[in-house]
Order: structure tokens, then sequence, then C-alpha cells
């Protein structure tokens, strides 16, 4: 007997199988069906699902057979999971491996033997679907495909688990992409690189102004074409190492043509992601970003790097003549302008003499030549009496033909004016043939004037390193050189003033030994400035850090470094660089990180429910804890949700309404309406939003979600509680107030005059009281919706007239009366009788009750609209406060709601009065001066 070998992935083979969670479990159907057909199929006497673990082969399904699992040294399947194809053993007495092994001498006695591997999604060979017969067989071709078939069906049923983890897995995957893509304004690319058919998404072609559409259908030309031919070399170059495995990714920066015809700077990112089983790559996926804005940055600070490395350079040459100076700082103005002719002009009276110049042989432009003043550019220059004279195109300059450079067929012209002590003393002035390919810039202007300056120092003779100070004493911060010897020692042959304000040293103290600017840089950012200095001149790359600074007090100070390294020939390494101060920067970018830390904090604390949706598509973004609690489902679940499917179809009209209302002024106003629970109940919430911007630009709903599921309850208790209570006051009051009522009318004869008092004021509060309850069983019954209206025409007047003569009376006793005034003859109203009179005597008792005494309130109908009648009541009162205003028409407000309120009454008059009012299709107001009394008017709708 032979034992089964052990496949060389076997630590991830277990590590697999363990991962289809199918290890000793109970039997399932979807198995047993698969053995049953294999089984019934080739008519053997078992059939089996088996998994080789580590020590033993355990059955999942086994039909025919009643153990579950034998040792994993014995089986047969052992040997089926180290190849691919479908293992057979037609007679197994024949066969070296297995002649003498236990389960073919003994119990199940196997002859014959057919297992198909079976594997999980990553190739991992787990098991088999076998079957097995005692007695020898013959398994042909079509045999082994059948069985084949049926073990790809049991693959199925494996994985199937994994399947559905693994989707789930990569739609979050894709959804967290997308959002990525979308909030970083990224082009995607994918490339068949058999077909050279590509896929682009909308915004690779947004970033070169086209919409996907226009370019047909994409290959990789339609990438190639507009690839600048400069970079496409490299490009290239750079695709085919990826592709050939000798680079994890591709990666390259190039220049891609807009369709407006400009350039952009793309950043490319791709990556193979399928291969050929023979390791062809097949698919590659990638990105594009514009970096145009941030490539320019790099080109204007490289630009700034070299205009202080040229200055810095011509500073520290100390040897030479005046004129072997000046040459000098022509040439390099040169090569730092890019134009062929460097001149410097002296201007005496009107005339230009040239007194130095940098130019190619054979132009004929030498010292000692003349020209009149008004005859040269330089005159544009000396009219404007200050800044830089800059033309890019002097062949379409009007004042071209009177130039003394008009033969000479240059296009570029650059100039600024060179003063010696405060006092013109010429130009000094840039030229070219060519039309330059760089726009003159801040950059050019800072280099260019320093550079006038520097040579305004060296013509007026003073000594050198006050001319240098005076130069670098322009720009902020520190200019230097720093320089690292072969063993280790460094030294700062030159810095400018800034760094005796940085580190607290002068210049002769730092310059032999620069270690002791190190002992000022913080311990914590010590370890990382070093290491980039190492890197820098390993690499011989830019030198470019952040860091801090002790300060003598002991506080800290950022600075921001940046150097170009150069190699010298005795083996040291000298850094030409720039330091600058950049500590009110670095504390805005603290400030605004800790600000960004502490509304997280508050988002992820809130106990109300925040979300952030897009406000175009209503995708989630982010949902708070709070929300989640409320809804009963996982950050997933709900992010992967359509907004909509939280709120219920009736408040698709409400939820409208809010949405215009937020298009309108940029927010909602709260409102109330119900949210689905996970387990498909609702619960009642107050939302309200807002739209934001993100930093791109991106328009964002902002919403506040509160569950208001207690408040409701609370409010239920409440209105259970007054209904309960009023009708429970009710009938004994009734026989109280009746009872009071017929001993003030002397039933049962005269009661003694303090007793009679007393029986006055118990029957006056009894009816008060009696008022209260049917003011509250009122509001009971508007509010449940069970108060039943009789909507008929009515004679306005009429109505006013009634109520007038009933509550008259009301006033008689502080001597207030009412009076009908101007009325609307023949107007007729659409309302119920009853509930118009009642609504209008809680406005009239009202205006009597705050009524000074002996004063009179006036009552009076108008028109007040197309269809709407418009009864008003005014009195002569106090009016009412404006803080009092937002909550005159609630339930029991009291605009004196102290112990010693002057004014009695229940607070439920002017609320009932607005319900009456809404369900009739009328309405309420009012208007009132404080001191000058206030009035309140019912909108009752027309009869037709």
């Amino acid at each position: 007997m032979i034992t089964p070998s052990t496949p060389s992935n076997e630590w991830q083979r277990l590590q697999a199988l363990l991962n289809t969670g199918l290890l000793d479990t109970p039997p399932e159907a979807r198995f047993d069906r698969l053995t049953r057909i294999a089984r019934q199929s080739f008519g053997v006497e078992i059939a089996l699902v088996s998994l080789v673990d580590g020590e033993r082969q355990w059955f999942k399904s086994a039909q025919g057979v009643d153990v579950c699992e034998t040792g994993r040294d014995i089986s047969f399947c052992g040997h089926a999971i180290l190849n691919k194809d479908v293992f057979v053993v037609e007679d197994a007495l024949e066969d070296r491996c297995f002649f003498d092994n236990p389960l073919v001498t003994e119990a199940p006695y196997i002859r014959f033997y057919a297992g198909a591997p079976l594997h999980t999604l990553d190739g991992y060979r787990i098991g088999t679907l076998c079957i097995i017969d005692s007695q020898p067989r013959t398994f042909g071709a079509r045999d082994s495909i059948l069985l084949r078939e049926l073990a790809d069906c049991v693959e199925e049923q494996i994985n199937q688990r994994q399947l559905a983890a693994l989707k789930d897995s990569l739609k979050a995957s894709e959804y967290r992409a997308q959002l990525i893509i979308e909030g970083g304004n990224i082009g995607t690319w994918q490339c068949d690189l058999q077909s050279g058919d590509c896929s682009f998404n909308e915004r690779w072609a947004e970033m070169l102004g086209y919409r996907l559409a226009e370019l047909g259908k994409p290959n990789i030309d339609t990438w190639r074409r507009r690839v600048h031919p400069d970079d496409l070399v490299q490009a290239n170059t750079l695709l085919e190492r990826h592709l050939a495995g000798r680079e994890a990714l591709f990666e390259c920066r190039c220049r891609m043509k807009h369709k407006d015809g400009h350039w952009l700077w793309v950043h490319s990112r791709g990556r193979v992601f399928s291969r050929t089983e023979g390791g062809q790559p097949l698919m590659i996926y990638g990105t594009h970003v514009d970096v145009s804005a941030e490539y320019e940055a790099v080109v204007q600070l490289e630009r700034k790097n070299q205009a202080l490395a040229l200055l810095n350079r011509m500073a520290f040459d100390l040897t030479g003549t005046l004129d072997e100076k000046i040459h000098q700082a022509l040439t390099l103005g040169r090569e730092y302008l890019r134009l062929e002719i460097g001149i410097v002009s002296e201007i005496i009276g009107d005339v230009y003499a040239v007194r130095w110049v940098a130019a190619p042989a054979g132009l004929g432009i030498e010292p000692g030549l003349h020209f009149a003043v008004p005859d040269t550019y330089c005159n544009l220059l000396l009219q404007q009496q200050a800044g830089v004279l800059a033309i890019d195109h002097m062949g379409l300059s009007p004042y071209r033909q009177a130039s003394c450079y008009r033969n000479m067929g240059l296009e570029t012209y650059i100039a600024i004016r060179l003063e010696v002590d405060g006092q013109l003393f010429g130009t000094l002035n840039f030229s070219s043939g060519p039309v330059r390919e760089q726009p003159f810039d801040d950059t050019d202007r800072m280099f260019l004037g320093l550079l006038a300056h520097w040579l305004g120092e060296l013509l007026s003779n003073k000594a050198h390193q006050e001319r240098l100070d005076k130069l670098v004493e322009q720009l902020p911060g520190m200019l230097y050189q720093f320089r690292l010897w072969p063993d280790g020692h460094s030294t700062l042959p030159y810095s400018s003033k800034g760094i005796e304000q940085m580190y607290r040293t002068t210049a002769d103290a730092a310059r032999f030994d620069a270690g002791r600017l190190f002992e000022r840089i913080y311990p914590d950012d010590l370890a990382s400035v070093t290491e980039s200095v190492s890197v820098s001149e390993q690499h011989l790359s830019t030198w470019h850090i952040q860091y801090r600074v002790v300060q003598e007090d002991g506080s800290l100070r950022w600075v921001e470094g940046r150097a170009r390294p150069e190699r010298l020939e005795d083996g040291s390494t000298i850094w030409h660089g720039y330091q600058v101060d950049i500590q009110h920067e670095k504390q805005v970018e603290l400030a605004r990180t800790a600000s960004e830390q502490r509304l997280r904090g508050l988002f992820e604390l809130s106990s109300i429910g925040i979300a952030l949706n897009d406000f175009f598509t209503g995708e989630f973004i982010d949902v708070n804890q709070a929300l989640l609690d409320a809804t009963g489902l996982d950050k997933a679940s709900l992010l992967a949700l359509d907004y909509r499917a939280l709120t219920p179809s009736e408040y698709a009209e409400t939820d409208k309404l809010a949405l215009e209302e937020l298009k309108l002024n940029g927010r909602y106003a709260p409102y109330e309406k119900e949210y689905f629970h996970r387990d498909g109940s609702r619960f009642p919430v107050r939302q309200q939003g807002m739209v934001i911007n993100d930093a791109s630009g991106r328009l964002l709903l902002w919403s506040l979600v509160e569950d208001i599921s207690e408040l409701k309850k609370v409010e239920l208790m409440q209105k259970e509680f007054v209904a309960t209570v009023s009708h429970e006051l009710r009938t004994p009051l009734t026989s109280i107030t009746g009872s009071l009522g017929l001993l003030t009318q002397g039933v049962l004869g005269d009661l003694p005059p303090k007793a009679g008092q007393m029986v006055r004021v118990a029957h006056n509060n009894s009816q008060r009281l009696n008022l209260l309850i049917n003011d509250l069983l009122d509001m009971e019954k508007l509010v449940a919706g069970k108060m039943q209206f009789d909507l008929q025409s009515h004679d306005l007047a009429e109505l006013v007239h009634e109520a007038v003569e009933m509550n008259g009376p009301l006033g008689k006793e502080r001597g207030v009366w009412l009076e009908l005034r101007g009325r609307e003859d023949g107007a007729r109203v659409l309302a119920d009788r009853d509930r118009l009179l009642q609504a209008l005597s809680n406005l009239q008792s009202n205006a009597i009750k705050f009524s000074p005494d002996q004063g009179m309130v006036t009552v009076s109908t108008v028109r007040s609209g197309p269809g709407m009648l418009r009864i008003l009541v005014r009195d002569r009162g106090e009016g009412i406060p404006e803080s009092f205003y937002p909550r005159i028409f609630q339930k029991f407000a009291q605009a004196d709601s102290s112990d010693t309120r002057k004014k009695g009454g229940t607070g439920l008059g002017l609320a009932i009065t607005r319900e009456l009012m809404e369900r009739m299709e009328g309405g309420v107001g009012f208007e009132s001066i404080p001191g000058q009394g206030a009035c309140f008017w019912l909108d009752i709708p027309e009869a037709s």
C-alpha cells in the first residue's frame, strides 16, 4: 500500500477547506441529492462527497455506507486530490498502490474507485465526488465526463456560501471604490490586451474635453494618439516593463492633448489583474488623474529654486573682475530666462549705450553701440517709471517700426530699470528671436528684480558681502549652502541673516559646524530630517521637508526646507537651499485637522441620527451610530439602500414639499414622518436638513433625523389622561353645578347671607370648571377627528349679529360693550353654524376679557380675498407681547402663565378656534401693537 502524498500547498488547501464551513456539519439534502444521482447513474454500491482533512477523509454525503470518515493514510481520495483529472482505479487488487489496502482487503472490499476532485473558488482541491463498487469495472471517457459534471454541481453547492459572501464583499468594495473615484475626480480605464479594446469612464473623457460618446469605440490607440510624442516612448517602455512582470505597477506622468489643443499633465497608474494560464497578461485596469496644476506648481517651485540657486552661485563666486562678473550674471540670466541676448545698457541723456553683452556671435550687438532712447523699447520702460517691461510678440507691436531692433528679427523682449545708489543707470534687458514658450511670470519678475539689484550693487562698488546680504534680505526665510563631508562632518559655508531668527544663531557660528543647527531641531522630528538628508545625498534628489525648531523659550516653530544637492569632486555634497518660517500656515492646517476631528466626534456621538447624502442621486455617503440604532441596520446595509427605502410611500408628497423648500432656501424646516425599522415595523421621526458643499464643490444633503417614539408615547398618554379625566369629572360636576344652582335659586328656602354668598361662589366656580372640561373635550374631539361638521350656506350678517347679541352681556359688569360696525350685507358663507358661532364667541370673550373697564370691542366684516370673507374682532387692551406670538395658538398657552396672573382661562380657546376654522377650510389670524390692543380675525369661504 502506498500512502497519499501531501500537496505542496497543504496549508493553504486546509485553510480553504475550513473556510467552506462544511466540516463536521449535519447531512444536507442538496449534497445527498447529487450522491444519489451519481450512485444511480453509474449503478455502483457507494457514492460519496469526501472532504480530505489533515488526518482523515470525512464524508459530507454518503450513499451505500454507514461510516462518516476514514483515515487519510488509507484513503483513495487522498490520491485523487493530487491531480486535477478524474482519478480511476478499475481493479484495486491489480493496482500496486491499493492491493493490500485495508479498505480493499476488508469491508467495504473496494475493487473499483473513481473520484473527481472538488475545487474551492480559489482553486484548492479539498475533496472528491467519488463512486465505489466491490466489483471491478471499466470506466471510459464518457463516464469521466459525466462524473466531472456531477462534481461541478457539487462544487457549486460547496462554493455557494463563499460566492454569496464574495458577491456582498465585491458589491461593498465596488460601492466604496465608486465613491472614492467620484470624490477624487478620477478617470478610469480598462484595456483588453488581447484585442486592444478599451473602456473609459466619463471623467476620463471629460478630463480631455470630450464626452465619452465622442470617442467612438475606444481602443489603446485612443490613448496613444493623445499622448505627447516626446512622452509616448517612455510611457510605452514603462507599460511593457509592467506587462513583462519587471515592474509591479505601471506608473508614469505624461502630457495628453486636450480637445481644444493645449496639453495636460496626467498621472497614469495601472495594474494587470488577469493573465492566461501561461502567464500572458489579459486585462489591465488603471486610473488617470489630471495633475497639471500640481505639475505647474512643481515647475514654478523648481524655477524659483533654480533662480535662487543661480543667484546663490553668483553670490559665492568672489573671483573675477567687474566685467567678468557682469558677463557671468548676463549669461546666467539668459540660461534661466531661456533667451539669446543679455544686455546691460547705460542711459546718458537721450542716448542708449550698450555697455555689456552676452549673446551668440554674429548678431552685430557689441559693447559701445549707441541708439537714440526714443528708438528703443526701453523708452516704454522709462515712460512707465516702474516695474518690468515684457513683450512676447514684438512683431505684433505697433511700436516695432520705430525700434532699433526692427531688423534683428527679435520677438521677445524683457527689460527692467537698473539703478545704482537709487539713481537710474540704465536697463537690464534680455531678448530673443523666437517667441519665448514660457510666459513672463512672477518668478521671472522676482529673478530679474534680484538680478538687477545685484548688478546695481556690483556697479555701486560696495563690499561683496554687503551686496550679498542686501540681495538675500529681500527674501523671507533663509538662503544657505549646506555641505556634508565624507566623514559625516557638516558645515554651512553661507547663510543669510534669516538664520538668526530661525535658529537663534549667527552665520559665523554655524559656518564650520552645522551640527548646532541640528541641535535646535525638535527631537521627535530629528530622525526624519536626518533620514531625508541621507536619501537626498544618496540619490542626489531634491531635499524637501517640514519640521519643528525649538525656540529659546521652549516653544516650537514650524519651518519648511528645500534644497538641491550637488556632488563635488572631493566626495562632499553641497546643498543650495532655502528655508522659510511656516508657523502660521501650519497652525492653520493643524487647527483645521483638529476641527475636522472634533466635528467627526460630534457626528459619531450625537444622540440624533445624522445622514449625509449626495444631493442629486440621494445615495448615502455616511451615517452616524444614532441613525443605525434607530433603524436597526448595520452601516453597510444602510449605505447600500436607496434613501427612499426608509420612508413609507404615503409620505412621498410631504417629502416632495420638503425637497422643493430645500431647493428654494437651501434648507427645509423640521417635519414629522415615519421610518421603516429593519424588522419591518415603523417608528416616528422628526426630520430636517440643509445643503452643503464639500471641498470639491459637490452638493451634499445633511439631514438630522430624531427618533420621537418616546415623545409620541408621552403625547398619547397626555391625550388619554386629559380625555379620561375630563369624562370622569363631567358627570359629578354636572350634579354639583345643578345642585348649587337650585340652592342659589332658593328652592330650599332662603339661606343665611354668609351661606348664600359661599354657595354663589361655589356655583360660579363650578360653571367655570364645566367650561374648562367642555374646552378639553372639544379639543380632544378635534384632534381625534371625531367632531362632526354640518357645512351649509348661512347669512354672514345674521351670524355675526347673533354672536354679538349672545356675548354682549359678558362685559356688562365691567362696562365693556360689543359694537357691530361695517358689515357685508347679503354675503353668505359655507360653514357649520354652531362651530362658527363657537369660534367667534371665543374671540369676542377674549376681547372682552382683555379690554379695560368701560372699554369697547368692535366687530366687523370685510372681504379678505377672492372667495373669502373675514370677521374682525378688535379690542383696546394692552395688546399681545411679541415674545408670545409663536405660541398664541398652541394648547394651554397663556401670555401670563404665572400663579398670580390677572386674567383667567384655560388657554384652549384660540387653539380650538384654529382647529374649528381649519376644519371648515378657513383660517384665523391676528395683528397687535403692544399697548394699543389686538385685532383677531376669522376667514370663512364664501358660499357659491
